[in-house]
């Protein structure tokens, strides 16, 4: 059991690391990036451009966590103008800022590490996030399931193909006669790139044909290798596709880079660095790739696969959870409009309270039942009101001793449920009863636990009663929403009827 400020906490921390795990991967190839260019073995110097990093783009990451926040806290018409200024006073704003400072201050700009390849890598990491989370909220249209198909492994390995031919052609654009200059510094010069604009044209078709034979291994491997060989023959045809590959396809690419104009008589493009295509270095690199790729396309196709499964299970328990909830409903008011019209039959005065309170009840079933997690606060409201309703009927017949929680709005719960266990003994408890009859209820939360305790009277001549269905399908609901994480038991006793639940919540 977690204390509740340590569940806050956690929940906490894993909402802050999710959301700033894209932002550090880019803020650590920027830095990555950077030490490579300076030609630098030092760990103490790749630390402090981290450091250095990390402080000058901590705006950024400021700005990033609290818009994605604003976004998920707000009401619907609040999130896009909030989250939308929020984001880019960091990302538009603080950047330009930065570059002006740097522009006017010399000092600046000779200590400063930020810059514009390290502002696009942070402003694609943090739009590539959010789309991300745009589409897991509306993936039920076609639409946007086609928009998800574009985030898929084989565009995902385009686009990363894409990126690595236009930087090392920005590059190349970028240093006289590179392929003769070796090392490169790792470096976009982008008045260069602007000015020689052919040149980067230049090396990028060269590039990308390039980065296109790498992918042709990767897409053989994936569709032709592993859906076929592997799955419908096993491990040893798949081995034995992938030693034909290797032998049939090296020599075939190690050509087609040979073709390109960048290649020199003392240097070429292939992993040998010759113009023997049958070089032992070729195939070890084609071997390498295989390698590779293999265990990420095997990862991949096993969470698509997962993907689909919890999809279809997911599917089918909302399904459930709907059919399980048209029964309660009904149930509950058919109970209650008996009330209302034993009420209107002695004309009594009570029955126009009786009317708003139901219409109270029936608010929060239609608006708050369909909602996946209400707070518990929320829940105990109905609970309340559903008990004042219950009053005016049974008058002074039912003697009824309640605990309530304390701090119930830090927690939430499905909604509706617990209404099945206090329903149930009224219907079985104080209804039947010719006599004085007695409810306790006792309702507490400890270390993000809830416990109901709820023992009602029940009369000497109901004899031995079987739970209903009211109950059945709470248990059904609990089993689909708090598998492994609730107990519960309902048993007949000596003149009572004794009914335990206990689950573990979830803070607000």
């Amino acid at each position: 059991m977690l204390n509740p400020a340590f569940a806050k906490a956690k929940h906490r921390f894993n909402a802050i690391a999710g959301n700033q795990l894209v932002l550090m991967a880019a803020l650590l190839l920027d830095a990555s990036i950077r030490h490579f260019s300076l030609h630098s073995q030092s760990a103490a110097e790749f630390l402090r451009i981290v450091l250095q990093l990390l402080a000058e783009s901590s705006p950024l990451l400021l700005a990033h966590y609290f818009a994605a926040r604003f976004a998920a806290c707000t009401s619907v018409q609040r999130r896009l103008w909030g989250a939308g200024l929020i984001w880019a006073a960091g990302f538009v704003l603080y950047p330009l800022c930065l570059f002006w400072l740097a522009e006017q201050w010399q000092a600046y700009a000779v200590w400063t590490v930020f810059s514009v390849q390290g502002w696009l890598l942070l402003l694609l990491a943090s739009g590539g996030y959010g789309l991300s989370r745009w589409l897991a909220q509306r993936n039920a249209s076609a639409r946007f399931q086609l928009i998800s198909r574009l985030f898929s492994l084989n565009s995902v390995l385009l686009l990363l193909m894409t990126a690595w031919a236009v930087v090392w052609a920005g590059i190349f654009a970028s240093t006289d006669d590179p392929v003769r200059n070796q090392p490169l510094q790792a470096v976009i010069d982008s008045d260069t790139v602007i000015v020689n604009f052919e040149y980067f044209l230049h090396y990028l078709w060269q590039f990308l044909l390039m980065g296109s034979c790498v992918l042709l291994i990767c897409w053989l491997n994936r569709y032709l290798l592993i859906r076929q060989l592997l799955a419908r023959n096993g491990v040893f045809a798949y081995i034995a596709g992938c030693l034909i590959s290797i032998i049939l396809l090296t020599p075939l690419l190690s050509a087609v880079v040979l073709w390109l104009p960048m290649n020199i008589a003392e240097f070429t493009f292939l992993p040998s660095q010759d113009y023997n295509i049958f070089a032992p270095t070729n195939f070890r690199f084609c071997f390498l790739i295989l390698l590779i790729s293999t265990p990420v396309i095997l990862a991949f196709e096993r969470q698509q696969q997962e993907k689909a499964l919890a999809e279809v299970a997911q599917r089918q328990s909302q399904t459930e959870l709907q059919l399980l909830q048209q029964q309660v409903n009904p149930h509950f008011l058919f109970n209650t409009l008996n009330n209302l019209y034993a009420l209107t039959l002695a004309g009594s005065a009570q029955a126009p309270t009786l009317v708003l309170q139901l219409a109270n009840l029936l608010r929060y079933t239609v608006y708050e039942g369909q909602n996946a997690r209400v707070s518990l606060a929320q829940e105990i409201q109905y609970l309340q009101d559903f008990l004042a309703l219950q009053a005016i009927r049974s008058g002074d017949k039912c003697q009824l001793d309640v605990v309530w929680p304390t701090q119930a709005e830090q927690w939430q719960i499905a909604p509706l449920l617990l209404i099945t266990v206090l329903e149930n003994a009224i219907k079985h408890g104080v209804e039947p009863s010719q006599s004085r009859c007695s409810i306790e209820l006792s309702i507490n939360v400890e270390n993000g636990w809830l416990r109901m305790h709820c023992v009602n009277s029940v009369p000497a001549t109901a004899g031995q009663r079987l739970p209903g269905i009211g109950l059945d399908n709470l248990r059904r609901r609990l089993n689909l929403l708090y598998s492994g994480k609730h107990r519960f038991s309902a048993e007949q006793q000596t003149g009572l009827w004794c009914t335990e639940l206990t689950l573990e919540l979830e803070p607000c």
